[in-house]
């Protein structure tokens, strides 16, 4: 069922990433000239993935044409795409401390910074490739929660360094991540294998985590923490709007 060469693949080549961040201190930030490349190859492991198994069966070119198809997302999709950032406008005035000033360009590169290093490294494998692999076997749902179970151990490794994911508590990012896995997996689901929709949500998310520090949530635990009741509302409605498209819950043996 589950696509092990896609996975030996995906931690082979973020592993070998990580390590090269262990062993070279000049690439332990992603902001220096030989940190960049190094953790674009540890964040791009599930998509380098996707397209070298894709280019083995020749099916690349489906899977790139996919990332960029918007004509069968439904409107409904296009709210999860915003829902984050929504989210972070509801909480601003609850936030623990002031606001900070945000540029034009400060915002400009935050929006490419976690584009590149996010769901464009990302999306093509979780979404494009092992969450259409799993949907054709089992349930949407049973999928979405398999997939985050294991991007959550994917992302151990950044708890091991000085990244920015140390600082979250480990069961609140996971708590976030299986509801981004359950949001984006329905997405995803709804929009006829459009991998478009997963690299926006992923960007939304990551945005709203990122501009949540401006706007008075300097403790990042302070944002995980408030949001994620939230983002299981969300993931809740997400559920009901592929029930509501497809009378799906989508768990194996559960149908209405």
């Amino acid at each position: 069922m589950i696509p092990l060469p896609f996975l030996a693949l995906t931690f082979a080549i973020s592993l070998a990433g990580f390590a090269c961040i262990l062993a070279l201190p000049a690439a332990r930030s992603p902001q220096s000239a030989l940190g960049l490349p190094v953790w674009m190859l540890m964040v791009w492991g599930p998509s380098l993935a996707a397209i070298l198994l894709s280019l083995r069966d020749g099916q690349l070119i489906e899977l790139l044409g996919r990332a960029v198809s918007v004509s069968t997302i439904p409107m409904a999709v296009w709210a999860l795409v915003v829902a984050p950032l929504v989210l972070l406008f509801a909480l601003r005035p609850f936030a623990p401390e002031e606001t900070t000033p945000l540029g034009i360009g400060l915002l400009a590169t935050l929006i490419l910074f976690n584009l590149i290093l996010g769901p464009l490294g990302e999306e093509l494998g979780w979404r494009g490739y092992f969450q259409d692999h799993l949907n054709s076997r089992i349930g949407w749902l049973e999928a979405s929660l398999i997939i985050g179970v294991i991007w959550c151990v994917w992302h151990l490794p950044l708890w091991a360094i000085d990244s920015p994911h140390a600082q979250i508590a480990m069961p609140l990012f996971a708590g976030h991540v299986m509801c981004y896995a359950v949001i984006i997996g329905a997405a995803h689901t709804m929009s006829g294998g459009s991998i478009l929709p997963a690299i926006l949500i992923h960007l939304s998310v990551n945005l709203a985590a990122n501009l949540a520090i401006f706007a008075g949530f300097r403790d990042p635990n302070a944002w995980f923490s408030s949001s994620l009741w939230l983002y299981l509302v969300l993931s809740l409605a997400a559920i009901g709007l592929v029930y509501a498209r497809t009378g799906q819950i989508g768990l194996r043996g559960i149908a209405f």
